[in-house]
C-alpha cells in the first residue's frame, strides 16, 4: 500500500487501457450520475458490480485491490455506523440500543444512543454510491496517463491552473503514502510500538508522533514542487500538445450513454410526478412498477 507504483498509472493493453482519456472521463461523469440519480439498493448493486467487473478487464494487480478492498470496506462501515447510529427520519426501528436513556449523566444529555434498521439501510445505500465512484476514479487515475488527462482537460477550455493542481494532487497522493511507509518503517527501526497501549491517550500521542513527521516531509516536497514550477514559467502561455483524434466509434458510444442517462432523469420525473398525484397514466402501470423497482 506505500509503495508509490501501484498508485501510479501504469501501461497496459487492455481495451481500457486504449480508450482516449476523454472517453473515460466522460464515462465516469455519466456513471457517476447514474449513482446519483438511482435509488434502488439492486440497480445501485449492480452499477457497483460492474464498476468493479471494469477493474476485471483492466487486469489490477493483486496491490491494487487489496487498496480498493481497504477503501470500500472502510466507507462501508463508517456510512453504515454514522448512519446507524445519527439517522433522523421517520420510521425509525430500534434493533440494539448501546446506552440507555437512564444510564446517569450521558444518558440524559444525549437521550440514549440506538442502532436504527433503516440507518443501517440507508448508509449501506450510500456506501454503494460512494464505494461505485471511487472504484471508477481509481480505474481512471490507474488507466490512463496524467498527461493525457491534463491535456483533455485542457482541451475542454478548463483553466490551466486549475487542471494542473488537479492532476499534481494526483500525483502527490502516491508521494503522501511512500512518506507514510517511511515514517513508520523509521518509528518501527527505533522500537516504536504504536499499539502497545490502547488508552486513549497514547492513541492520541501516536497520531501526533506519526503525523508530524508525515506533514513535515509532505510539505517539504510541496515547497520544492512550488519553485520548481515557478522556475520553469508556470501559468505562462505556452503551446498546447495536440490530442489524437477522437475516434467516431467512442464518441458515438459516450453519446449513446448520455442518451441513457437523460432517459433515466426523465423515468425518474415520471416516478417523483405519479407518486406525487401530480401526473398519472393508468395504461403505464406496468412501467410504474418497474421504475418502482429499480429506480
Amino acid at each position: 500500500m506505500y509503495d508509490r507504483h501501484v498508485w501510479e498509472a501504469s501501461p497496459g493493453k487492455t481495451l481500457l487501457h486504449k480508450l482516449d482519456v476523454r472517453t473515460k472521463m466522460v464515462l465516469l461523469i455519466l456513471l457517476a450520475a447514474m449513482v446519483l440519480i438511482v435509488d434502488s439498493p439492486r440497480s445501485l448493486f449492480l452499477l457497483f458490480c460492474l464498476a468493479l467487473g471494469l477493474h476485471v478487464v483492466a487486469r489490477s494487480s493483486p496491490g491494487r485491490w487489496r487498496i480498493l478492498m481497504v477503501f470500500i470496506l472502510l466507507g462501508i462501515w463508517g456510512s453504515m455506523t454514522s448512519q446507524a447510529l445519527f439517522y433522523t427520519r421517520e420510521p425509525r426501528t430500534i434493533i440494539a440500543c448501546l446506552l440507555a436513556p437512564t444510564t446517569p449523566g450521558i444518558g440524559a444529555l444525549t437521550g440514549g444512543v440506538y442502532i436504527y434498521r433503516e440507518g443501517l439501510e440507508y448508509g449501506a445505500v450510500q456506501a454503494l454510491r460512494s464505494g461505485t465512484m471511487l472504484t471508477l476514479g481509481l480505474l481512471i487515475n490507474w488507466t490512463s496517463d496524467p498527461r493525457q488527462l491534463l491535456r483533455s482537460l485542457l482541451s475542454w477550455k478548463l483553466p490551466y491552473e486549475l487542471g494542473f493542481m488537479l492532476i499534481t494532487g494526483l500525483r502527490f497522493l502516491p508521494v503522501i503514502f511512500q512518506e507514510t511507509g517511511v515514517v513508520l518503517t523509521a518509528q518501527r527501526l527505533r522500537g516504536f510500538n504504536p499499539f502497545r497501549a490502547l488508552s486513549p491517550q497514547r492513541l492520541i500521542q501516536t497520531a501526533f508522533q506519526t503525523l508530524f513527521p508525515i506533514l513535515a516531509r509532505t510539505l517539504r516536497r510541496a515547497a520544492t514542487l512550488a519553485s520548481s514550477v515557478e522556475s520553469r514559467g508556470f501559468g505562462r502561455e505556452t503551446p498546447q500538445v495536440a490530442l489524437p483524434v477522437w475516434s467516431y466509434q467512442e464518441r458515438f458510444f459516450c453519446h449513446t450513454m448520455l442518451l441513457a442517462v437523460c432517459g433515466l432523469v426523465l423515468l425518474k420525473i415520471m416516478d417523483a410526478l405519479q407518486f406525487n398525484g401530480l401526473y398519472y397514466v393508468s395504461s403505464w402501470r406496468g412501467l410504474y412498477d418497474l421504475m418502482k423497482v429499480w429506480l
